[in-house]
């Protein structure tokens, strides 16, 4: 029986050691426990605007995503638009062009035609003097 009686006394030390250890990791624990908590629901609070503020922000940037969508077509419209006209200038400028050259070759044409004019008249002039 001593055996028995020795085994229960190193039991109930244990369980009393087992007690005084384990009351103050308990308590810390329920600390930890209301801690996070405390946290979560900081966490909880702080996020909701932050949440609320990101949905607006992205519903923002979907709007002016699909408005550049639909500017898109008429950039693109704007651009082929110029490549016309663009076009358009540079056949105006041949056709400036080819008409200096004309101008430029009948002044000469002309100056040509006044000089021949004069002497054709200068001879006539000088035959009837003559």
């Amino acid at each position: 029986m001593l055996l028995l009686q020795i085994m229960s006394v190193v039991t109930a030390l244990t369980l009393v050691v087992l007690a005084f250890f384990l009351v103050p990791v308990l308590f810390e624990v329920k600390k930890t426990a209301t801690a996070v908590r405390d946290v979560s629901e900081s966490m909880q609070v702080e996020l909701k605007p932050l949440i609320k503020e990101l949905r607006d922000t992205l519903a923002d940037i979907q709007v002016v995503t699909h408005a550049t969508a639909e500017n898109a077509d008429g950039v693109n419209l704007l651009l082929e638009e110029l490549g016309h006209a663009g076009h358009n200038i540079r056949m105006i400028n041949r056709v400036i062009g080819i008409a200096s050259d004309v101008v430029a070759t009948s002044s000469t044409w002309m100056a040509g035609a006044r000089v021949a004019g004069q002497y054709i008249a200068d001879r006539l002039i000088r035959k009837k003097r003559g």
